[in-house]
């Protein structure tokens, strides 16, 4: 009779365990020693459920320090046309718009609005050419964060200036790029002239 008793137990420690054979049963002292493994290995495997439930739960949130997919922003506009007769702090609009995840660019204010807050990168190119100059800004909220300075002024070729910001955002802030004060009112496009962002995290 106790053999038949032990016979359920000892398939469930071979599915559990992924033994093989009984030859590879772990050696028990006695039937309550045999029945403690078993409860003790499906306890293990219970929390090893709980502990992989948790983890795709927070891959499913973005809670790896990835934007999950509703909060994926990134974007990339170029201005088209030169601009002449540009004055102090006119915002450049870059007028194509080649890619805009999120919808956070405007292409017609040239204002990116934070839909999704976290940290963002914002790059952006000013290209001059022929005798011409421009300084431009990067503005979060109103706020000068950072300034490129392109200069052709005193020869006739293209000259070109980048840079980039990292910065904090929360949601309804507003960055955009605009002309300085150092400038002679004029700004090269044919796509040379660009802005980009995308968000690096939550």
């Amino acid at each position: 009779m106790d053999l038949y008793f032990l016979i359920p137990f000892a398939l469930m420690a071979l599915v559990i365990c992924g033994k093989e054979s009984l030859e590879d049963e772990p050696q028990c002292l006695s039937r309550f020693d045999y029945e403690f493994k078993v409860v003790k290995k499906l306890a293990e495997l219970e929390s090893e459920l709980a502990e992989q439930k948790k983890s795709v739960h927070k891959l499913a949130k973005g809670g790896d320090g990835r934007c999950s997919v509703e909060n994926k922003v990134a974007f990339s506009a170029y201005l088209t046309n030169d601009m002449a007769s540009v004055t102090n702090y006119r915002i450049i609009i870059f007028d194509e718009v080649q890619t805009n995840i999120g919808n956070s660019y405007n292409g017609k204010s040239g204002i990116f609005t934070c839909r999704s807050p976290g940290v963002y990168v914002f790059y952006w190119v000013v290209t001059n050419k022929d005798g011409t100059y421009m300084d431009s800004e990067l503005v979060v909220n109103g706020e000068e964060r950072s300034q490129a300075f392109s200069d052709a002024g005193n020869h006739n070729d293209y000259a070109v200036a980048s840079n980039v910001v990292v910065t904090d955002l929360k949601s309804g802030d507003q960055v955009w790029i605009r002309c300085g004060t150092w400038h002679n009112g004029k700004l090269g496009g044919q796509r040379r002239t660009s802005f980009s962002g995308w968000k690096l995290y939550n």
